[in-house]
């Protein structure tokens, strides 16, 4: 009986198809009236790289125009998380990101996120960890804003996440954010080694403290990066399905795990985007043995390594197949 824990999963990605159809049909949306909206939302196969896949995550979310929305869309996707089994999620989410699709304040948003997350864990029992996703794109002095507006709201959060642009902006930039997210006691995950290679993962665990790296699966490239990060014990959260849709893995059975297993990194297996990827997390665990060629030993040292990565102390995590 292995711990079914999902580290890397976006609220943005996780909102089901079905209620952004709901939603649009009540606004009078115009995406409503799309003859295929599925098909705006989810993707099908490889990308061709990451902004395609991203367009799948990002373009529809001004659909989700209100506070009730987000309340919402963060209680299902408690609900679904539940209802796939799992024992405990982190959910990250930009409410900056989120302010520019909609016009909401990222106040209004973080407060919805966190009613509708607590809604969805009182019904379930589901432990939920809440992550804060800092825009990378909006450059260095953005984040900081975007850090003070998240320790206005310091107990919501037990992470804080950089995403966007890591080839385009060099971590380092972002020293001074994270320093204030370090000082203030918060835990760090860093996407990496996605879109770029083995020096961006390199540069957020030394630039910016990163203990975990979201994706980070060009690791695999620099044996002397792999060492570093099994002797630091720094996390990847990888998502075999998504990795493969963006480009960042060539195929399952090819995918970068088995050599980050191999080299003594610890890994971690996560859906990113569910709704986008079309996975849910137990499906990923299937897909680890059956496609990806995982043994059982190697399945279950990934799950008992989520326990311990975790934001939230899981020391003593129920179990589930």
């Amino acid at each position: 009986m292995l711990p079914l824990i999902d580290l890397h999963r976006h609220l943005e990605g996780s909102i089901r198809s079905s209620t952004f159809l709901d939603i649009a049909r009540r606004d009078g949306h115009p995406f409503a009236k799309l003859g295929r909206p599925r098909d705006e939302l989810v993707a099908h196969g490889a990308m061709g790289g990451l902004l395609p896949y991203l367009a799948k995550v990002d373009d529809r979310i001004g659909v989700i125009a209100g506070p009730d929305d987000w309340r919402r869309v963060a209680r299902e996707a408690v609900e679904d998380a539940f209802n796939d089994g799992l024992d405990y999620v982190e959910f990250r989410f930009s409410p900056y990101f989120i302010r520019q699709q909609t016009g909401l304040a990222p106040e209004a948003v973080a407060d919805a996120v966190a009613e509708g997350v607590a809604a969805g864990s009182e019904v379930t029992g589901l432990k939920v960890g809440l992550i804060a996703t800092i825009l990378r794109d909006l450059g260095p002095e953005a984040a900081v804003a975007q850090v003070s507006t998240f320790l206005t709201r310091r107990e919501m959060f037990c992470g804080v996440d950089l995403a966007g642009n890591e080839a385009g902006y060099a971590a380092d930039l972002f020293r001074p954010a994270f320093r204030a997210v370090r000082d203030a006691g918060l835990h760090i995950t860093v996407h990496a080694g996605e879109a770029a290679g083995p020096e961006s993962v390199r540069a957020a665990v030394r630039d910016l403290g990163a203990e975990r790296i979201g994706h980070g699966v060009r690791s695999a490239e620099d044996p002397a990066l792999m060492a570093e990060l099994a002797a630091a014990g720094v996390t990847l959260e990888v998502a075999l399905t998504s990795n493969i849709q963006t480009g960042a893995a060539p195929g399952y059975r090819e995918h970068q795990i088995h050599a980050l297993l191999a080299a003594g990194v610890p890994v971690t297996l996560n859906t990113d985007n569910p709704r986008v990827s079309d996975v849910t997390l137990s499906q990923e665990y299937a897909l680890a043995r059956h496609a990806t060629g995982l043994t059982d030993e190697k399945v279950r040292t990934v799950a008992e390594q989520a326990v311990r990565a975790a934001f939230t102390d899981l020391r003593n995590p129920a179990a589930r197949t």
